[in-house]
């Protein structure tokens, strides 16, 4: 749970933040999601579960924003370059908009 606040505040670096916390777990975690949703939705079809499989779909959206800040807060250290900041705040929010799509 430390990780997850560190994360929120912007204390862990930035690589970390973007590498492990939005291009792999992020990437597992939305692409999992979908899959478990398209096959609850292909299987049992419309109904009560697609409402489910719909669900389960955007449960990241919370992980997508809290690694979308992590990455803007974290990047908003003086250690980095204006350019940098700019990069890192581009590539996080257009990831977190991927993975609403995925």
């Amino acid at each position: 749970m430390n990780a997850l606040r560190d994360l929120w505040a912007g204390r862990l670096p930035l690589h970390e933040v973007v590498w492990t916390w939005a291009v792999l777990r992020g990437a597992l975690l939305n692409v999992g999601c979908t899959l478990i949703s398209m096959w609850i939705w292909l299987v049992q079809g419309t109904g009560p579960f697609a409402t489910i499989a719909l669900v389960i779909h955007f449960l990241p959206v919370p992980y997508n924003v809290a690694f979308a800040v992590g990455a803007w807060r974290s990047s908003s250290r003086r250690e980095h370059s204006p350019r940098m900041r700019v990069a890192v705040r581009a590539v996080s929010l257009g990831l977190c908009a991927l993975y609403m799509v995925i």
